[in-house]
């Protein structure tokens, strides 16, 4: 056998020895197991608020229109921070040209105030203060971080033990004598912020009207456990 052959061959059995029986226990077959999942879910009352005005103007001179942005801003979180409970704090600022035929006729900037907090009448009653200089961009509402904990550590628990329930009928259709649990998954998800209004719709309040009407409503939470069981 020539010299290269016996190395081809020498390599291939190499690759045998050390991946054959591995692979040969990876390929093993698997029976009588069956996956299945169970979902638990609740409807659970809003109790955080986030609100975001946004303060536009204009101006050909764009040290002037800074000026203008920032003094304006600079009321408005002094008023709003006075207000006990309510989160505040800056959002996005953006100065851009704004042309004409190719040339710079003046420049536009637009800065955002974002408010957070519990107590909606208070922040109603902020939100229809601060309409006088700042338009509301968009109104929503959410589960708190420690609410949302504690309603899914109580469905994660529901869901467990609907899991083993569905494991218990599963062996008991198939008469099985047993089953043991080759893996599961928990998943949270649900609760994305309910809005209340946003973009133009807000905007085009009169600023001289009363504070917008709030509704926090609800939102629906919800755990999913899927996993795989091997009847015995």
């Amino acid at each position: 056998m020539p010299r290269f052959v016996r190395l081809i061959a020498t390599a291939f059995a190499l690759v045998f020895a050390v991946a054959g029986p591995a692979t040969a226990a990876d390929d093993t077959p698997r029976y009588n197991q069956i996956h299945f999942q169970v979902e638990r879910s609740r409807p659970v009352d809003n109790d955080r608020m986030h609100a975001v005005l946004s303060l536009t103007a204009e101006d050909d001179n764009a040290a002037r229109l800074a000026d203008q942005i920032n003094r304006t801003m600079d009321g408005a979180l002094k008023t709003a921070k006075t207000r006990p409970g309510i989160e505040v704090r800056t959002g996005s600022y953006r100065t851009y040209p704004v042309y004409d035929k190719n040339k710079i006729r003046r420049w536009r900037a637009t800065q955002e105030l974002l408010l957070e907090g519990s107590d909606f009448a208070e922040l109603g009653n902020l939100i229809g203060q601060l309409q006088e200089r700042l338009q509301v961009g968009s109104i929503n509402f959410s589960v708190s971080p420690a609410r949302r904990a504690a309603v899914e550590d109580e469905l994660i628990a529901q869901a467990l033990a609907a899991f083993k329930q569905r494991a218990e009928l599963v062996r008991k259709q198939f008469a099985a004598k047993g089953y043991r649990l080759v893996n599961v998954a928990i998943n949270t998800g649900g609760g994305q912020p309910v809005p209340l209004m946003r973009g133009m719709a807000m905007e085009a309040m009169d600023k001289s009207a009363a504070p917008p009407a709030l509704e926090a409503g609800t939102s629906l939470l919800s755990v999913n456990v899927s996993g795989m069981i091997e009847l015995q």
